[in-house]
């Protein structure tokens, strides 16, 4: 259960900072500086990379120039979440960028390749980030370490500067047992906590004694996903009212998504919920590791 009602103290604080923000938007004023570049997301591709499938299993987005006139787009790579020191990024792979939409693939074996690891080093449970770097026809550069890290936050611009691939393995049941709380967005456990997951006939996990934490809510209807067998990607079905907290009732909603990695013992959702009068909450990441 998220502390909702701590959004109502920070209105006269937000209201502060736009304000004294008003009187200095010369520093959003792009027509100070020279015309850059960026690629859009066209669409994402496959962006799970098989473990049982190395030798041809591979990652793909596609994008799109936006600004000046790119010539070349090279990718670059590291092992886990986004991380904006260039000087940890790999050499994967590089295009000529010839304009018009663009396919960026990368195979397993040019990941491990650039990671300077076996193939059978990549590992599994884990994300990949990739990189893109824009080598304009002017010379210029541009890459996410030097371009302005609130302005590729921006949802509007739909920018690819990084993407992420994730190495999945296989779905073993059971998978019931004690797991220790890593992350909860929702706030119904801290990082430490011990929950019980339930294992479901039909490579099937039950999350009722996790979302509501009974000391907060009481269960409406059963938390349940569904797995994958060969890939462990988990589904999360919307419209789920998986808890009562008294003032309101909390649901699923669409968009969830998340693994569940038997190899690795650990489950990461990316949960969508409502709360009722309290409106959508957004997309809430629970993260699990079997004890």
């Amino acid at each position: 259960m998220r502390k909702i009602l701590i959004t109502l103290l920070l209105v006269s604080a937000v209201g502060v900072l736009l304000y004294s923000c008003e009187k200095k938007s010369d520093v959003s004023d792009f027509s100070n500086v020279g015309v850059g570049a960026y690629v859009t997301l066209v669409k994402n591709g496959n962006l799970i990379l098989d473990y049982g499938n190395l030798a041809t299993t591979a990652a793909d987005i596609t994008v799109k120039q936006y600004g000046s006139d790119i010539d070349k787009i090279k990718v670059y790579a590291t092992e886990g979440l986004a991380n904006l020191d260039k000087t940890a990024w790999k050499a994967v792979k590089e295009y000529t960028y010839n304009g018009g939409e663009q396919q960026l693939k990368v195979s397993a074996v040019e990941l491990a390749a650039g990671l300077g690891i076996p193939t059978t080093g990549l590992k599994t449970g884990s994300p990949y980030t990739f990189y893109n770097e824009l080598i304009l026809k002017d010379g210029r550069v541009f890459n996410p370490a030097n371009t302005n890290g609130a302005f590729q936050g921006i949802s509007n611009y739909n920018m690819a500067f990084t993407w992420q691939a994730v190495v999945v393995c296989p779905y073993v049941a059971p998978m019931a047992g004690t797991y220790t709380v890593i992350q909860d967005d929702w706030a119904d456990w801290a990082a430490g906590d011990t929950v019980q997951i339930t294992d479901v006939a039909g490579n099937k996990l039950d999350l009722s004694a996790v979302w509501p934490n009974p000391a907060y809510g009481s269960i409406v209807s059963p938390l349940q996903i569904s797995v994958d067998a060969a890939t462990g990607t988990a589904t999360i079905p919307a419209n789920i009212t998986f808890g009562n907290y008294g003032s309101y009732n909390a649901k699923t909603l669409s968009g969830s998504s998340g693994y569940v990695f038997s190899c690795t013992g650990v489950i990461t959702l990316v949960i969508h919920v409502d709360a009722g009068p309290f409106g959508d909450q957004g997309f809430l990441k629970l993260i699990l590791k079997k004890k």
